[in-house]
């Protein structure tokens, strides 16, 4: 997701880390992953949709040669790893997620039930056809994987995900542009470029109080770029080793 990602210092990052893992034992136990991978390059990007709200995202040495991104959405209340689930997001915006303790991976952590639990206020606002809108778009894609993997969004023809694509012709270019909204009624409609399990797609979308429909899609270059590997909450699984020293463990 394009935007004005921070790095983080490495105290903020161990401190980062040491909360995420303790929201992730309480809902994984010992399989908690930043219990057991070397992480590194942790970033955060202020969300406009969600005012106060984070998105984090780091890197995990999977295997001897094997890399992996994760993100993890994190607001007041709320730290829950993207799985490429949409639950999670909706009862956020929605309003129904019980304020009690942190949540992670769309699950409640082991405190004690009430009869009468209060609920977490929704961040999302009202979404704008020029930033907010666009930028909700992008989140909602990056976040929701299809069966094979994330939908990416493409808005320059010079993106890192097309530059291993090999395409017939130039006519896909023409496709390629930032995303235009324009408001009607109560929603706000959309047209983007689109790259899912290695082809490319012109789509139309819809938001609507946080829901995301694709109202349309025309394909206009088919199997162009190697498929994306993901593993949840993993994705852009590739081949890479990370340096001893840019690695952070928590244990």
């Amino acid at each position: 997701m394009p935007g004005p990602w921070l790095p983080l210092a490495d105290s903020e990052a161990h401190a980062f880390l040491e909360r995420l893992t303790s929201v992730l034992v309480r809902s994984h136990g010992p399989a908690a992953f930043t219990q057991k991978l070397p992480i590194s390059d942790l970033r955060v990007m202020p969300l406009s949709f969600y005012p106060g709200w984070l998105l984090a995202e780091g890197e995990a040495q999977l295997a001897p040669n094997e890399v992996g991104t994760f993100n993890v959405l994190y607001g007041p209340g709320f730290m829950w790893v993207i799985d490429g689930e949409s639950e999670a997001i909706h009862n956020l915006n929605s309003g129904s997620i019980p304020d009690m303790g942190p949540m992670v991976d769309g699950k409640e952590a082991s405190v004690p039930k009430v009869a009468s639990p209060a609920f977490l206020q929704s961040p999302l606002i009202k979404l704008d056809p020029s930033v907010t809108g666009p930028d909700y778009l992008r989140f909602f894609c990056g976040s929701i994987w299809g069966d094979e993997g994330p939908f990416s969004l493409v808005e320059s023809p010079d993106a890192a995900i097309l530059q291993e694509a090999k395409f017939p012709d130039d006519t896909w270019r023409k496709h390629i542009k930032p995303i235009t909204m324009t408001r009607v009624d109560d929603y706000l409609t959309g047209e983007a470029a689109v790259v899912y399990a290695g082809s490319l797609f012109s789509a139309e979308f819809k938001v609507q109080n946080g829901e995301v429909f694709m109202e349309d899609d025309e394909p206009l270059a088919g199997d162009v770029m190697p498929k994306q590997r993901y593993q949840s909450p993993f994705r852009d699984l590739r081949a890479g080793t990370m340096k001893a020293a840019d690695t952070t463990e928590v244990r």
